[in-house]
């Protein structure tokens, strides 16, 4: 099973089964990595176009009855990055120089082009292993669009295609940690002779890809304000919700003007001006918050924390960065503005769900989610002040005051009682919603 092979690779890691060398574990696990990835996790796919001997091959390639190909790419992708986090992504990195023949002749790097070492150094194969996986999660959406408008969505083989989306965007994620930390290291890291600048861009075009397919999906199912965003099931909302997170964690951490005034990736909107594709990354991103937020709804009973039962938490950040830069420009300004309407629609909801879980928390038991309702809530007031200071229309801002209201007054109640720990956040958290007020009262 997957578990256990897991458990395998890891013990060959800690040196458990350690009768062969570092140098020759992390080369067998890269090639088993690889080579499932692209030949045997390709084989059902590739079988299917073939419907005549398809279940003979498969058969014939399944030597284990509880093994299945469907979903192998899915389950490889979850091991590599099982692997990096517990050992970090260092066993994805290549040197020739120390690597003995002996040890490259038992890899499978049939795939490998020198071209490609020379460009990327010794990170060519992390850097595959991302371009793989942003691949896979645009390709893996597109099938999954096509199950969504067919209707066909209790299909239990559409597990397969959900698992290795989330199995992509896990991949996905990791690696916006590990640019995130490369970045806080500065020039030290080209100097460190591991990452070359050719590697980085690489990188990058494969956050932007799976950054540009998020916005498309959104976009294929984005609704207006008063209309519920398309939930067909469980699986679906996983999905939305999926996009939503790789939007907010990529784009906050790109250059937010940049992805609201310049042309898709996708080809298929190189037509498009730019003013026309401020709208898209726009939509998308209100087409998330709203998806969001009917998901808060959906879960304001659940009893799990707040950055669990509410999506919207992934976006904000990115959502700030958004407000903040509305003034840049007239084309970034046109297309911050048509997030009014919906940023105000789902601010006032997301305040109004974290007031009663603030209301009804046992704050002494329960320090840490006071803390993170708080922060989060503070975030949101913030948004709100520069969403409001700096938009020309302001039209239904006054939906903000209701909810805002409520967080003062259950505030006052509770601050001569609350814990001493909390007490410096309840006083700022105060603080902003009565700044909130008066900006809003000041533009009413």
């Amino acid at each position: 099973s997957s578990n256990s092979l897991v458990s395998s690779l890891k013990n060959c890691f800690i040196g458990v089964n350690g009768n062969q060398s570092e140098e020759a574990v992390t080369a067998s696990i890269r090639s088993f990595v690889f080579y499932g990835m692209v030949v045997l996790g390709n084989t059902v796919s590739s079988l299917s176009n073939n419907q005549r001997e398809s279940n003979a091959q498969e058969a014939a390639l399944s030597t284990n009855s509880d093994i299945s190909l469907k979903g192998l790419r899915g389950t490889i992708y979850t091991l590599a990055m099982d692997l990096w986090r517990s050992f970090g992504p260092d066993w994805l990195f290549y040197d020739s120089n120390t690597r003995s023949s002996s040890i490259l002749s038992n890899e499978f790097w049939w795939f490998r082009s020198k071209n490609t070492e020379n460009q990327l150094g010794l990170t060519w194969p992390l850097c595959t292993l991302v371009q793989l996986a942003a691949g896979d999660f645009r390709l893996n959406l597109g099938r999954w669009v096509t199950i969504v408008e067919d209707g066909n969505v209790s299909s239990q083989d559409n597990e397969f295609v959900c698992s290795e989306i989330e199995s992509c965007a896990t991949a996905i994620l990791e690696t916006v940690q590990l640019m995130t930390s490369l970045a806080d290291d500065g020039e030290g890291v080209i100097a460190s002779g591991v990452w070359v600048p050719e590697a980085l861009l690489h990188i990058r075009k494969s956050l932007e890809d799976a950054l540009n397919s998020s916005v498309q999906y959104l976009n294929s199912f984005s609704c207006g304000q008063d209309e519920t965003p398309i939930a067909v099931s469980d699986q679906a909302n996983n999905v939305g919700r999926i996009c939503c997170v790789l939007v907010g964690t990529i784009a906050s951490e790109l250059e937010v003007e940049d992805l609201l005034i310049s042309p898709s990736i996708d080809e298929r909107n190189m037509e498009l001006t730019k003013e026309a594709e401020a709208s898209c990354f726009a939509t998308a991103l209100a087409a998330g918050m709203l998806l969001c937020n009917a998901m808060g709804e959906k879960n304001v009973t659940n009893a799990e924390r707040l950055e669990t039962s509410e999506p919207l938490c992934c976006l904000l950040p990115c959502i700030m960065s958004v407000v903040a830069c509305s003034n840049s420009n007239k084309n970034v300004q046109t297309a911050v503005s048509s997030l009014d309407r919906p940023l105000v629609y789902v601010m006032s909801r997301f305040l109004h769900r974290a007031g009663e879980r603030w209301k009804h928390l046992d704050r002494r038991s329960q320090t840490d989610e006071a803390f993170t309702i708080l922060s989060i809530t503070g975030l949101c007031l913030l948004i709100i002040e520069e969403m409001v200071t700096s938009s020309a229309s302001r039209v239904g801002y006054q939906e903000l005051t209701s909810p805002l209201i409520v967080w003062r007054e259950a505030l006052l109640e509770e601050e001569d009682e609350v814990e001493d720990a909390l007490k410096e956040h309840v006083d700022t958290t105060l603080q902003q919603v009565g700044n909130c007020l008066i900006i809003l009262k000041t533009y009413q």
